[in-house]
């Protein structure tokens, strides 16, 4: 896979392209290579975004170190063959290139790649996204509330959160996983999001995807207090209470609920049922 047809078959913006475009006729990988190799190893793929940002230098709204995260992704296109993953999940899972630039223009109105302590994991082909849903592979050596290993559930910002879907999805993953790796089959299926934290069923009808959502967890750990949900509720970079917008039930309860001097906690779950 070549830089350029990843990023036409992912819908990266034109503007972005034609920058990644140009950065990747004149940069050298050869300096980065085994940086990026790097990321398929689970541990080193943790601190080698922070390498790699080094070894790139002066970088204009970190346009390069999208450029090599876009050459990784596209050379992890043959351990997708090769494991006989299907093209859509490969697409589905590269296309967080496209969610986080265009998250970025939202917050701040131009193209920034201000993700790329992230995207190690898809290029590193630890996090596949597989309906509406991603999933990574985690490796913790029992310093987390998650456990020794297992999958990790994350939520996309753009995905249809309703419990038919949520479904469909897990439903997938569990296949996915068994024939990925054997040993993942008997996999607890966990969770680490201020999506979880129960003060959000005081906000929320029973009847909302997130309290459903909720549901499928038992709460392993109590978290801590973070400000993660501000982005995703609020969709800005304002971080004073008082200037948050309150457009929908949920902001303005949430708002209400942070002027009163309480928080929201990034909270550790283990999904329970038949999955």
């Amino acid at each position: 896979m070549e830089i350029l047809e990843l990023c036409e078959k992912i819908g990266l913006q034109p503007e972005v392209k034609k920058r990644v475009e140009e950065i990747s006729k004149e940069f050298d990988f050869g300096a980065v290579e085994e940086i990026l190799k790097d990321l398929y190893d689970y541990d080193k793929m943790k601190e080698a975004w922070m390498r790699l940002e080094e070894k790139i230098g002066e970088d204009s709204e970190h346009m390069k170190i999208l450029t090599c995260m876009l050459k990784a992704s596209a050379d992890a296109y043959e351990i997708y063959q090769k494991k006989g993953i299907e093209d859509s999940i490969y697409f589905a899972t590269m296309k967080c290139y496209t969610r986080f630039l265009e998250e970025a223009y939202e917050r701040i109105g131009r193209y920034v790649f201000d993700r790329y302590w992230w995207t190690g994991r898809q290029a590193g082909c630890h996090l596949f996204r597989i309906g509406e849903l991603e999933y990574e592979i985690i490796r913790t050596d029992g310093k987390s509330p998650e456990g020794d290993s297992g999958i990790s559930i994350h939520i996309p910002s753009d995905a249809d959160f309703s419990p038919a879907c949520v479904d469909e999805s897990l439903g997938a993953a569990k296949h996915f996983f068994a024939e990925y790796d054997p040993a993942l089959q008997n996999s607890i299926y966990c969770c680490h999001s201020w999506l979880l934290d129960p003060i959000l069923q005081t906000m929320l009808g029973q009847d909302s995807n997130i309290v459903s959502f909720q549901k499928r967890f038992e709460i392993t750990d109590i978290g801590e207090a973070g400000t993660d949900y501000l982005e995703w509720i609020f969709k800005t970079q304002e971080t004073e209470p008082e200037k948050l917008p309150e457009k929908t039930t949920l902001q303005r309860k949430v708002k209400e609920h942070i002027l009163a001097g309480k928080v929201i906690r990034n909270v550790y779950g283990r999904l329970i049922g038949r999955w």
